[in-house]
């Protein structure tokens, strides 16, 4: 759906608010002084409200977590990070930081994202809670987009896949190498159906609005013991249980706040009874569905996961959404493409259009969500 200017304007996609906040030293990286000033800018400032309000997001406590000095801390850190996404400091929202083109990209799909998000509920895409910008006096402007956390949970999350639609069955660990993914997760049939549906609607939104290099973030948390057959892998850098971070957060984000992490293990009478009942489906949100095992022989095939000699189906719960979803499909990509194909001569790679890169992602949805008879 493409909106007219009449429309932009009656909705309010062509609104900034800015405002002149000040910050006593104890918030501010500026040690020479007891005050410093800082300009603020709210982009459509109008439209994002009613974006927290799909999500049940209080105005009051959005700005509570996102307008304050520990958000000007992680933006303007005394020393210098890299790090592009930071979390906020109730672990509710996520903060990326924008290059010009990718805030171009923000304002140019914000109108049909919105009304995407107004007419699918459930959609997996990242959730869009703010745009803004912040310059301090005599600095530099640093423009960043407030999104939710997906991996925000009431239980532990045991591990966390990275799922791009440039390669089959393979997800990107931490070290930003793809591994062969081995366990695909059986929802209900019809749960199933609905999710597929939606991820079509959500990925003909995302080839339509020229994006691609997308992902399926996506955390799992096990239910009942045993857990060594299903957490159990090859990569010692990944999420598992007895790791120090019984919450997680997205990769290259600060861990979350842990104030039960004074034990050193996920105990199976805990595991159980955040188990007992299945909630309420919310795509993406606690949803409840059994992992298998992938064993790779001719060709992927799907396993329960076996312990001590019996086949076991193993309960777990899922957290998911589909995030990166600001890189565009410009001229850059274009040469990258043809550079790739002429090079390998395959589409196994991230460099595609948005059309082959969106088939992809949901043949690689398809294979971890497969036909079952649970």
């Amino acid at each position: 759906m493409v909106l007219s200017e009449q429309d932009r304007s009656d909705l309010g996609f062509n609104t900034t608010t800015t405002s002149i906040i000040r910050f006593s030293s104890d918030f501010s990286p500026d040690s020479r002084g007891t005050f410093r000033e800082y300009e603020w800018t709210d982009y459509c400032p109008e439209v994002f409200r009613k974006l927290q309000e799909f999500e049940k997001i209080n105005a009051g406590d959005y700005l509570q977590s996102v307008h304050g000095g520990e958000t000007i801390k992680l933006l303007f850190p005394q020393k210098k990070n890299s790090s592009r996404l930071f979390l906020s400091h109730d672990d509710k929202f996520i903060f990326k930081t924008l290059s010009k083109p990718e805030m171009k990209v923000i304002l140019e799909m914000l109108p049909n994202y919105y009304h995407h998000v107004q007419k699918y509920r459930n959609t997996l895409l990242t959730k869009f809670f703010g745009l803004h910008v912040v310059k301090p006096s005599n600095g530099q402007k640093i423009r960043f987009i407030v999104m939710g956390n997906i991996l925000l949970s009431d239980v532990s999350i045991h591990k966390t896949f990275n799922l791009r639609g440039s390669s089959q069955n393979r997800f990107i660990n931490k070290t930003g190498a793809e591994e062969d993914l081995r366990f695909a997760f059986h929802l209900h049939t019809p749960t199933r159906n609905q999710l597929l549906e939606q991820i079509k609607h959500d990925c003909n939104f995302l080839e339509n609005e020229g994006i691609m290099d997308y992902t399926l973030l996506l955390g799992m948390h096990v239910c009942p013991a045993p857990f060594d057959s299903v957490i159990k892998d090859r990569n010692p850098s990944a999420h598992v249980a007895g790791s120090d971070d019984r919450k997680s957060s997205p990769p290259d984000c600060p861990k979350l706040s842990q104030s039960d992490a004074d034990t050193d293990s996920v105990s199976v009478t805990d595991s159980v009874s955040s188990c007992q009942t299945e909630p309420d489906v919310k795509f993406g949100v606690k949803m409840q569905a059994r992992v298998v095992d992938i064993r790779r022989r001719e060709g992927w095939t799907a396993a329960p996961v076996r312990a001590a000699g019996k086949e076991q189906n193993n309960k777990v719960f899922l957290y998911f959404g589909i995030v990166d979803i600001l890189q565009g499909y410009g001229m850059l990509k274009r040469v990258e493409n043809a550079f790739k194909y002429l090079q390998y001569d395959s589409p196994s790679t991230s460099a595609m259009n948005p059309k082959a890169y969106s088939a992809r992602f949901q043949d690689l949805i398809c294979s971890v969500f497969p036909e079952n008879n649970y």
